[in-house]
């Protein structure tokens, strides 16, 4: 019996570290914006080690997602792993930006995590302001993709404390929208409404039966850790990510990308 309880955990764990592509429908109610639909894809938490052989694998993931032909690319945030185990963090950095490159031409929307934030939040966003990927940070971006234009509100980081509440810019009124963040507390806002998509969470990483996530670093609610969440004013989804932080292992916790097909309703 314990043979086959520890092959059982091993398969689980091999089989959740797999990036599997999750699809998901969210409908998005706005009364200001004509009917539209938007294919998203969304990346969360890559936690990328330094290495060839881990940006090549980042490179075919990037070509994977370009090849499901999104309208838009939003990474929301952990793109290195721990700042302590990186020897060069500058030519990894500059690494992972030029992988995100690979996307073109479709656009992308990108906001830090809590691991940029600990390895120099102002050198990462130099970084992507050199190599001409927009970072978004407690503002709003129009972005134009082939359905059209649709605006991106990033909020910074609620886990290292750079979030800030900013409304839509007035250009938005009438245009899809939606907020990205890295961690789903930030979605709670009393002053947040609409579709937020986040990660952070990883889905818990190490999620037992009956028990649920080991330990989730977000004040978000239990409830918006992973997946749609909904209330009477917003709706979070939170992606479970790519990587894994603290220790390589995932359980109850698929390691994926998602393509989010977005539906705006008035």
């Amino acid at each position: 019996a314990f043979s086959l309880i520890f092959f059982y955990i091993f398969s689980s764990i091999s089989q959740n570290l797999q990036v599997k592509r999750n699809d998901v429908a969210i409908s998005v109610s706005d009364p200001y914006v004509r009917s539209a639909s938007l294919s998203v894809a969304v990346v969360g938490d890559l936690h990328l080690s330094e290495g060839l052989d881990r940006l090549a694998a980042l490179h075919k993931l990037l070509l994977e997602i370009k090849a499901a032909e999104p309208d838009l690319v939003v990474f929301v945030g952990d793109y290195t792993s721990s700042p302590s185990s990186v020897q060069d963090m500058p030519a990894h950095r500059k690494n992972i930006i030029n992988a995100l490159k690979l996307l073109d031409p479709v656009p992308r929307a990108v906001v830090l995590g809590n691991y940029e934030s600990w390895s120099s939040a102002d050198k990462w966003f130099a970084e992507f302001d050199r190599l001409d990927v927009d970072a978004i940070e407690n503002e709003t971006r129009v972005i134009n993709t082939r359905e059209g234009p649709v605006c991106i509100r990033g909020f910074g980081d609620k886990y290292t404390k750079r979030y800030g509440y900013v409304d839509y810019s007035e250009e938005c009124h009438n245009l899809p929208k939606f907020s990205i963040t890295h961690d789903p507390a930030g979605a709670f806002d009393s002053r947040v409404k609409g579709l937020v998509i986040a990660g952070h969470t990883h889905c818990g990483q190490v999620s037992l039966p009956f028990f649920g996530a080991l330990w989730v670093p977000s004040d978000a609610p239990s409830s918006s850790h992973c997946g749609l969440y909904k209330d009477k004013q917003r709706q979070v989804f939170v992606t479970s990510g790519v990587g894994t932080s603290i220790f390589p292992v995932r359980f109850g916790a698929q390691s994926q990308w998602d393509f989010v097909e977005l539906k705006f309703t008035q």
